[in-house]
């Protein structure tokens, strides 16, 4: 009687889940895909505002951000290894 429950209630999980996952995954995967797909529109918009007089040089920079250091690292010692 036992074993006959057990087989019954993965039955029941498993087809239960294929449901669930038939139902849910694609609403996922749309919502992902729209959001995706909003982010690609709004790179193409920038990159359209952004558009340059033919023959005009940019440069521009990055600024680098200071190197923090904690106080507790302590000096650097280059040493070599003696072999006896």
């Amino acid at each position: 009687m036992g074993l006959l429950k057990t087989i019954f209630f993965i039955l029941v999980f498993y087809y239960l889940f294929r449901f669930i996952a038939r139902v849910i995954v694609p609403f996922l995967l749309g919502r992902q895909m729209n959001k995706m797909n909003n982010h690609y529109k709004r790179e193409q918009s920038f990159k359209t505002q952004k558009k340059r007089e033919e023959g005009k040089v940019t440069i521009q920079k990055k600024h680098k951000s200071p190197k923090k250091v904690s106080p507790d690292v302590g000096e650097y010692i280059d040493y070599e290894e003696v072999k006896d």
